[in-house]
C-alpha cells in the first residue's frame, strides 16, 4: 500500500477520533457510550459500544483506534486487542508521526 494511501487512512481514522473526543467530553458521567467506528472507510456511521475505562484504556495511544470486526485494513494496521464486539488497531510505524499530531490529547 502506498505512503499516501495509509496517510489517508490514519487522517480518517483521526477525524472519527475527534468526534468520540467531543461524545467523551459531553458525557463524563456515564459509564458506558456509543462511540463512532474509528475506522478508514469514508461515511461509517456505525456506533461501538464501549466503558469509558476501555475508551481510555485505547487513548492512551495515539495509534490505537477502535473499530468494528471487518472494518480493520490490515496492509495499513494490526489488530491488537479485542473488546466486547469491537476490535483495537494499531496504526502502522510509517503514520505513527501524523497520528500523534493528530491526537487532541498530545
Amino acid at each position: 500500500m502506498a505512503e499516501g494511501s495509509k496517510e489517508r487512512i490514519a487522517r480518517n481514522q483521526a477525524a472519527y477520533r475527534a468526534v468520540n473526543e467531543s461524545i467523551r467530553a459531553g458525557n463524563p458521567e456515564r459509564e458506558t457510550l456509543p462511540f463512532m467506528c474509528e475506522c478508514a472507510h469514508l461515511g461509517c456511521n456505525q456506533l461501538v459500544e464501549l466503558s469509558l475505562a476501555e475508551y481510555e484504556a485505547v487513548r492512551r495511544s495515539s495509534e490505537r483506534f477502535v473499530v468494528l470486526p471487518g472494518h480493520e485494513m490490515p496492509k495499513a494496521e494490526t489488530v491488537v486487542g479485542d473488546l466486547d464486539g469491537s476490535i483495537v488497531v494499531e496504526k502502522d510505524p510509517e503514520v505513527a508521526s501524523m497520528t500523534q499530531a493528530t491526537d487532541p490529547r498530545r
